[in-house]
């Protein structure tokens, strides 16, 4: 399953949800779909901000994971919507729902989605969505012999996505 058709089914999850994205721990929007008539909170740059936000604070929350467990979501609580975050391989599945939700029930729905769906979904190889000119940023700091992760930094996309992209790169100039 790509990750389109992985978004689409968890918005039809239920009626309340308004959007979902999977978004890179460089915090990196990859793919998102946004309930058809739904007004947009979030304007301008405000939603690449949020992302950013919601990745950094995965990982920083991850550092507790030893003494804690494992983390399984963040969630944020506004007047107007409700915004979840679930750590998934090496993404982020980010998605609101309005405020009046019952928040365990729409939670559980789309954490048990996540669960059984996570061995079908393809995000290691899933390049599809970036640009031919970041794809081409890629192979010239691989040609010059930049290391992987500062080709990520510089390209904001994340290791693993940088990794199967120079792997695509070197077996296609064979």
């Amino acid at each position: 399953m790509n990750d389109v058709e992985f978004l689409n089914r968890l918005l039809a999850l239920n009626p309340a949800l308004r959007f979902s994205g999977l978004v890179e721990k460089s915090g990196h929007l990859n793919a998102s779909v946004i309930r058809e008539g739904i007004n947009e909170h979030l304007k301008g740059r405000s939603p690449e901000i949020s992302y950013s936000q919601s990745a950094y604070i995965v990982e920083l929350r991850k550092i507790f994971e030893n003494e804690l467990g494992a983390l399984n979501s963040i969630i944020y609580i506004y007047d107007k919507v409700v915004m979840f975050s679930i750590p998934i391989k090496n993404h982020i599945v980010v998605f609101s729902a309005d405020r009046n939700i019952e928040i365990d029930t729409v939670f559980n729905q789309v954490q048990s989605f996540v669960k059984n769906s996570e061995a079908e979904l393809d995000l290691e190889l899933g390049v599809k969505n970036i640009s031919l000119e970041k794809k081409e940023s890629v192979r010239n700091l691989y040609d010059s012999g930049i290391s992987e992760e500062m080709i990520a930094e510089q390209v904001d996309l994340n290791l693993a996505t940088v990794k199967n992209l120079i792997k695509i790169i070197t077996t296609n100039s064979k």
